[in-house]
Parts: C-alpha cells; structure tokens; sequence
C-alpha cells in the first residue's frame, strides 16, 4: 500500500500582516492578522500562529508534524481544519479549500441581505462618510502637539477645579441658567455646541491615533435612531502593541469633552450675562453630562465599552461575555456539564458574566426605551409597525433563538436531574399563563350613600344660629341653619325706603305738578322697587338653610359657630339617606372584557375593622368618562389613577375609564360617610396569556386608529 497523498493548505493571501499584540489577560502571546485591503483585523492565539508560521509546508500533514517536532504545541487535524475554515470565512486566502472560484459565489450569496432585512438590521445605527481626513491630521498635527503634553493636562486641571469652587460660591446663579435651554436662542446655541463638542470629540480620537502612527481613514455622521452623531474611524488602533497607547486613542475624546467641560466652567465665572456666558454654560453642562453619562456608559459601543475591553485584555468583548453569560444560563438551568466558551481565569469569567448580564438587562430596557421612541417618532400606523419590531427582532428574537438552541440539544442537556426540575418549572408557569383559573376582576370603587346632599351658603354671609349637630337625624324641610347677610339687609332697607317715597309721591299727585307731570315714571320706578323688594326678601330665605332630603347630618364644617362668615364655596355640613348606599367603581377600558351585568361582587374596605359587602354588577357605561366623577382615587388627590386637571380646572383621566354601577344586596350599612376599597367581581374564567392578548390588540388598536 502506498503512502497517503498530501493534503495541500490553501494559500495565505501575500498582502497579510502579522503583528504580535498585547498578550492575553492569562498570560498567552496574541498575534494579529492585519487584512490592509479591507481594514481588518483579527487575533489568534499561540496554537493558530504555530500553524501559520509554518504554513509554507504546503499540507497539512507536513504543518502538523513541523509544530509537533518542533514545539511543545500539540495540534490535530481538527484543529487544522477549523483554521483553514476561519481564513476562508474572513476572506484570507488565495483560494477556496476546494480551489473552485463557486464558492466565493455562494458565500457572497449567503452574504446578501434584502433591502427589507437590511433595514431592519441597519435602521437603527447607518455609517455615512464624508471626509478622508488623514493628510489634515498630519499636517495640522504639529499644532496640536502641545495639547499632549503633561504640563497642559495640569492647566486644564487646575483650571477646571478654580472653576468648580467658583461656581460652587454663585450656585444659585449657575442653575438659574437653565430656563435658557427652552428659549428659540438657547435651542439654537445649544445645537451650535453640541455640535461643536461632537466635532472636537472625534478630532481627539483621530489627533491621538494619528500621533501614534495609525491612519485615520473616514469621519462621518452616523444615524443612531435616526439621531446623526459623528464618528471616526480608529480601527487600526489594532495595530498598536501598546495597551496604553489603545487606551489613550479611546479616552482621547471624552477627555477632549472634559477638558472643554472644565474650561468653560472656568470661563463662565468671568463672563458677563449675555450670549458668550449662555454659551459657556451650555458647553459646560453639555460636556460633564455628556462625557460621564453617554460615552463612558460600557454597556453599549461608545468608548466606555472600548476602554473596558482594553483595560480587561478581552476584544470583542460583548461577542465573548455573552457567550460565556449562555453557557452559565445553560449550567445554571440543565447543569449539562459542558466546557465554558474559552480557558480564562476565575476572575475575568466573573467579570465576563456580570457583564454580559448587565448587558442584557440594560438592553432589554434601552430596546423598550427605543421602541417607545420610534412609537412617538413617527405616525401612529408606522410607529405600531416600527415598535412590533423593534420588540419582536432586539428582543423576542434572541430569546426565541436561545431556547430553539436548547430543544436542538435537548438530548445533551437532558443527562442531570436539574433539566426535569427546570422543565416541570417551565411547564407550570406555561399552564399558569395559559390555562384559564382566575375569574376575579379587582377594581377601585367607593360607597356612599344614595341619595345625599350638600349644604353651602347661596352668598358670602355670616352665621347667625346653628340648630344642627353631626350626627342628628333630620326631616326634609328642617331649618339647619340661619345665616345673615349685613350688606343684603342694608339692600333690603334701603329698597323698603324707596318704595315708601315713591309710595307717597304717587299719592300726592293731585296737589304737586311736578309729581303729575311724572306720574308714569313714579308708577314705573314702583314697580321696579317692589320687584327688587321681592328678589332680596327671597335672597334672605334662601339664607335659611333647610335639609333638602331626609336623612343625618355629617361632616359639619369646622367654622359653623355663629358669628363666623362662611362664602359659597364652603361645604357647609352634608345630609346623608344612611339607610341606602350604592356602590360606583372605575373599570380600565382593559378590564370591559371581563365584566357584565348580573356579575355578583364583594366590596371589601379599606378600612380593616368594617366588613365586606356583597354586590352585584348593575350597569356599565360603555362610554369612557371624559371627566373625573371619583375624586376619591384622582392622582392629584392621592388616589391610584392618574389624572390632570384640564385648563378649565376639570380632573380629566390620562387612560380611558368606565363608570360601573354596583347594587348593594340585602340591607346596606349604615355608614354616614364615603367609604373607599377594593370591588372583587366574579366574571368568568381567564387566562394570564388572554388578557395580556386582549389588552395588546386593544392598545394596538386604539393608538394605529384603526
């Protein structure tokens, strides 16, 4: 038998470079593979350059023995293989592995996007470069120079620290500034320095890469979220075998939004008022929020994630943190037992996994806050579609592809006790969401008593007896209380007067001239008197106040004692029917569903020592209440619901809601006051998933008006 022919490598494009780089944070040299066509860069470990320091020996045969003879690596076939395969997918070779020319056609197939998922992929963050700005940086560089040197850094720092204690003595004045912001000139002067700050951002990042030797090659504006924000692009940071250098093209430009922060806070505190101290302050504030809030946040790609992967020595930080944050949700669920991602310490697996899952959490709620955004962005119809799929494609999506994993190696996963424990968990809380069990409705609702009324003076007046107490009980008629109006009995003797004198005018017209000449207007002006005679006599009965209903006195005023002056916005005391009550709850439009007339119900009360009544669902207004009839659970008076007041002072609800009438069954009690709590109804049977269901069409629905 003869000798096996030789397997050939493919060979290695003759453009590559390979640049040793900062060692792995466990101690194991790192190599780079620059690809300067395409402005690339990937990193292999130890094992991967053995292989490709000798991957002139043509085959694989020949590479494996060579590292195996001639180092201490031990290298297989497989791991051959998954090299090759690497070098192919990156578009690092001459040729494919097959050496047909069909297979860069089906991988830029596979490649391809349709406009449709290209947008969906891209819509949210678009790269668009304008300048080349390589040959401006370098000629212009030699001016900048001294910005790079330590004596700058302690200016600008002892600078920025004088500013701070002298904004610190006028704080008062500092923060006054900011009504400013919502003014036409300070919209303006604030676009004009954030832009301005943006701009000086990135010419730090580039200054700093330019000073180490990398070309910066495009600047643009990017759109994130459709908000343009500019960039630059440092990617052959990757070349540099410093950390520090790397760390210092990072932090250039929140250093660069810092040090304008620290100026311009010093700066303000010589300024007159006017334009250039609006302008100072807006710098200032733009800078510090900026620059500590936004860039340094490592949790999305701005430069916070980008120092944090260099400060751990881990790049592509995000890709292999949520790695290892899977495996450990894999281990955590099914306690498979399989390898983690990669050999790391401890340590930095700890790290790894606190970061990924703080990623995760951070972004399933900056997704929301996204979705919420394009919602508001644009119309109603367009931001439904654009928040069903920012929802279903950042967040659902990932999920769904995480368990459609674990079903494909359920056979792996399903060797320990714990995958049952999760399954049989997991199965409950499906039956729990999906199978009808809970028929109760809770709504907030409020007794009071059927019918009553309130006492309030008709004019401003003063008390003049009080023949009533809380508690007494009263006949419709009864004289509660007398008040007294000084200004409408001066009115009323004052009329009394008038009517006298034209009274006696009108009867000695056969002996004065004067007054038979003006017989007509005497008899008119009579009339006139007596009318207004009449008009005040009713003023002063209405100031008897008598009980309109039978029923008991409650909640008497605190300033009902005579000789005390109440006005006609007083509540005055209330008369209440004690002997029946009905119930009024509010129903969010959500809950409609679920409720009917005839549905028996229980009121229970918030206050714990009276007891629960039972009820039955009377009549539910279909249409929602434009205005706040309960104040009792009004935001603005404490309560539950949120509500504003309109400009014509009505409490108007921010969400629709439905009035529910409820009747008391058997004898209501005797409570003489309003009583809030909660009304249990019992309607029929519904699951978690349906009224979550019920309540997304419903919302859908109503916000894409449909």
């Amino acid at each position: 038998m003869g000798p096996s022919p030789a397997r050939p490598l493919p060979r290695l494009r003759a453009n590559l470079q390979f640049l040793e780089s900062t060692p792995a944070p466990d101690g194991q040299p790192v190599w780079t593979i620059v690809d300067p066509v395409r402005n690339r860069y990937f990193q292999v470990g130890w094992t991967a350059h053995q292989l490709l320091e000798r991957w002139a020996c043509g085959s694989i045969d020949r590479v494996i023995h060579s590292v195996q003879s001639e180092t201490t690596c031990r290298v297989t076939e497989q791991d051959v293989q998954d090299l090759i395969t690497f070098l192919f997918v990156n578009n690092l070779t001459e040729e494919t592995p097959s050496g047909s020319s069909r297979d860069y056609a089906a991988q830029a197939e596979a490649r391809r996007q349709g406009w449709g998922a290209w947008l969906l992929h891209h819509y949210l963050f678009v790269r668009i470069p304008l300048v080349r700005p390589e040959r401006f940086l370098r000629v212009t560089l030699p001016l900048v120079a001294p910005l790079f040197t330590w004596g700058a850094a302690w200016l600008v720092l002892l600078l920025g620290v004088s500013g701070l204690y002298l904004v610190s003595r006028q704080w008062d004045t500092f923060v006054s500034t900011f009504p400013t912001f919502f003014t036409f000139q300070g919209a303006v002067l604030s676009a004009a320095a954030l832009a301005g700050i943006k701009v000086l951002h990135e010419l730090g990042h580039a200054y700093t890469a330019t000073k180490y030797g990398c070309r910066v090659q495009t600047m643009g504006v990017a759109l994130l979220v459709l908000f343009p924000v500019l960039y630059s692009d440092t990617t052959e940071a990757w070349r540099l075998t410093s950390r520090r250098q790397r760390l210092a093209i990072g932090a250039a430009g929140m250093v660069m939004e810092l040090a304008l922060a620290m100026l311009a806070t010093f700066t303000w505190n010589f300024l007159p008022d006017g334009t250039a101290r609006t302008l100072a302050f807006v710098v200032a504030t733009a800078s510090w929020v900026i620059g500590l809030s936004i860039n340094l946040n490592p949790l999305m790609r701005f430069d916070g994630y980008y120092l944090l992967a260099d400060w751990l020595g881990v790049p592509n930080l995000q890709d292999r943190a949520f790695a290892f944050g899977r495996w450990k949700l894999r281990e955590l669920l099914f306690a498979s037992g399989e390898a983690a991602p990669e050999p790391v310490s401890s340590a930095l697996r700890r790290k790894l996994l606190l970061y990924a899952w703080a990623t995760w959490l951070y972004r399933f709620f900056l997704f929301l806050g996204i979705a919420v955004l394009v919602y508001s962005f644009f119309f109603k119809a367009l931001g439904v579609v654009l928040f069903a799929v920012e929802i279903l494609w950042f967040i659902l999506l990932p999920i769904g592809r995480e368990i459609h994993g674990w079903w494909k190696e359920r056979s792996m996963l399903a060797v320990g006790s714990r995958f049952w424990v999760t399954t049989l968990v997991s199965l409950t809380l499906i039956m729990l969401m999906v199978v009808p069990w809970s028929s109760r409705v809770s709504l907030q609702a409020v007794v009071q008593a059927t019918p009553y009324a309130t006492l309030y003076a008709p004019i401003p007046a003063r008390i003049g007896a009080v023949r009533v107490r809380n508690g007494q009980r009263v006949q419709a008629g009864d004289i509660l209380l007398n008040l007294e109006s000084p200004e409408l009995e001066r009115d009323l003797r004052r009329t009394q007067i008038q009517i006298e004198v034209l009274e006696v005018r009108a009867g000695r017209q056969a002996s004065s001239e004067t007054d038979r000449m003006q017989r007509q207007v005497v008899v008119e002006s009579l009339h006139s008197r007596r009318a207004e005679l009449r008009g005040l006599l009713e003023q002063r009965e209405q100031l008897i106040l008598r009980a309109p209903i039978t029923g008991i006195v409650t909640d008497c005023a605190e300033s009902l004692h005579p000789g005390r002056w109440v006005n006609e916005k007083l509540a005055l005391a209330y008369v209440v029917d004690g002997e029946r009550a009905g119930i009024d709850a509010v129903a969010p439009e959500g809950e409609l569903a679920y409720l009917e007339p005839g549905q028996l119900a229980r009121f229970v009360p918030k206050d714990l020592i009276r007891d629960a009544l039972p009820a039955r669902v009377r009549e539910i207004r279909q249409i929602d209440d434009s205005t706040f009839a309960l104040p009792y659970y009004a935001s603005i008076y404490g309560g539950n619901i949120a509500t504003r007041k309109d400009p014509q002072g009505r409490v108007r609800p921010d969400a629709s809601i439905f009035r529910v009438h409820v009747q008391l069954l058997g004898d209501g009690p005797v409570w003489n006051q309003a009583v809030t709590g909660t009304l249990q109804v019992e309607g029929r049977p519904w699951s978690v998933a349906e009224r979550v269901w019920v309540r997304t069409v419903a919302v859908l629905a109503r916000e894409s008006g449909f």
